[in-house]
């Protein structure tokens, strides 16, 4: 198994701002409430831990230690909020670093788009349809509107319904990368909606009251749509048959990375 070891090292003004000696150091400082204390449960000098928080102090826009000297609990030295945040924030990049690399062997993850490899890397929804796209028009007035989507297959375009507020804070635009999740009960066997596409039912797999449809659309694309069993068996689907399926505009939720 492909496993590197990471070590996320930044810096300053071309000087050493942190790296994982120095997280390790001001994580012990604040489980220690002591610099020497930490420096020497870390296999390091007083003198050197003290040097490391001088530079990272000199640094940084915010200070990252607070120290008490004296007083009824004798002083002792701790991380302020902006020192945990920031350790929060180290931790957080080391881990998506190493998440980067569980995902390298696998060759149906693209690493060419952002939106889509971040979802890979870090995103988890309940939603068993999530497609990709570009938006190609939006139509919208003051309160709400759609957006047009095209698909990532070329050829599947989707009309979603969402707020002018939405729109403000996705920061959407023409031909702006978008994930578009749709969870599978509101797919619906008709036409009635604006969203009408045509697929072949690939699977259909029972169990208990449930059952869960695979359609493939032309493209290739798969759609996955969970109903009762009992909504389903006046349709008669069988494996292979062309089938109509619409989506409801307002069942569809808007992602994307701003």
């Amino acid at each position: 198994m492909f496993s590197p070891e990471i070590f996320l090292t930044l810096k300053l003004n071309q000087q050493l701002f942190t790296d994982a000696r120095r997280i390790a150091l001001l994580k012990a400082i604040e489980h220690t409430g002591s610099l020497s204390q930490a420096a020497k449960s870390i296999g390091i000098s007083y003198r050197t831990a003290w040097d490391a928080i001088n530079e990272i102090n000199q640094l940084a826009p915010k200070p990252f230690l607070i120290t008490a000297t004296g007083g009824k609990n004798g002083g002792g030295t701790k991380l302020s909020a902006y020192g945990v945040r920031f350790i929060q924030l180290y931790d957080l990049l080391t881990q998506l670093q190493h998440n980067a690399f569980q995902i390298l062997s696998d060759d149906e993850i693209p690493l060419d788009d952002i939106l889509k490899t971040t979802a890979k890397l870090s995103l988890q929804t309940s939603a068993r349809n999530q497609l990709y796209g570009s938006v190609q028009q939006i139509e919208t007035n003051t309160i709400a509107g759609f957006i047009d989507v095209k698909l990532n297959d070329k050829q599947t375009e989707l009309k979603a319904y969402i707020t002018q507020q939405s729109i403000e804070r996705l920061k959407l635009s023409i031909d702006k990368s978008v994930l578009l999740l749709i969870k599978a009960p509101l797919i619906e066997f008709n036409d009635s909606n604006q969203n009408c596409l045509l697929g072949k039912v690939e699977t259909i797999t029972k169990e208990g009251q449930w059952s869960e449809i695979a359609i493939s659309l032309p493209s290739g694309l798969m759609l996955y749509a969970s109903k009762l069993t009992c909504e389903i068996e006046p349709l008669a689907l069988t494996v292979g048959k062309q089938i109509t399926l619409s989506i409801d505009p307002q069942h569809i939720i808007v992602a994307t990375l701003v």
